[in-house]
């Protein structure tokens, strides 16, 4: 059997996703949010065309929409609507670290391999760019996970997530998602213990 060869991101992936990310870690990620209809939206005033834009309400309303439909699809393992969610160049990195591309991602829903049995979003913060054309979610979820053979009950995972969305004519669609687990901080005297 031959080792899997790591995800090549598509150049149509790397020409849209890298600039935007740039852009979010650099100019808009350290400035403070200003809240719009209880989501936080952050502007670069320096950034130009490329930068964050202040955007209208329509637009949230459509990328909350897309929101909530992905959470309740990822909870329900509705892999339907997921597909049309998500886009077709979507790259998705795991918790534990694992990149899945759209197909791998479905295909893991579609033989209910897929962990989580519920998804719940806590908070998010929306900032919109390249005119309300694309949107960086950030925010924090809780999900239920299914127990491993012979443990009793499922296991609560606590994480944060930034998710990429961009406005096709169709609506808006998922490209990257990118979760990490939120774990519970050693106490002092347990962290003197370990080596």
């Amino acid at each position: 059997m031959q080792p899997k060869q790591p995800l090549q991101p598509s150049r149509t992936v790397s020409s849209r996703i890298v600039p935007l990310l740039l852009h979010t870690l650099l100019c808009v990620l350290p400035a403070a949010p200003a809240s719009a209809q209880g989501t936080a939206v952050a502007a670069c005033a320096a950034a130009g065309a490329a930068g964050a834009a202040r955007p209208a309400a329509a637009d949230l309303s459509g990328l909350h929409a897309a929101e909530r439909q992905r959470a309740e699809a990822i909870g329900g393992r509705d892999v339907a609507a997921l597909r049309n969610l998500i886009s077709g160049d979507y790259y998705h990195v795991e918790t534990n670290g694992r990149v899945r591309t759209k197909t791998e991602f479905l295909q893991l829903l579609e033989r209910d391999d897929f962990e989580f049995r519920s998804y719940v979003v806590d908070d998010m913060e929306i900032r919109l760019f390249d005119g309300g054309r694309a949107a960086l979610v950030a925010g924090r979820f809780h999900a239920a996970l299914q127990a491993p053979d012979g443990q009793p009950g499922p296991r609560t995972l606590r994480g944060r997530y930034v998710r990429l969305w961009t406005l096709s004519p169709e609506g808006w669609r998922n490209t990257m998602q990118q979760s990490t687990e939120i774990r519970p901080v050693p106490s002092r005297r347990a962290a003197r213990k370990q080596p």
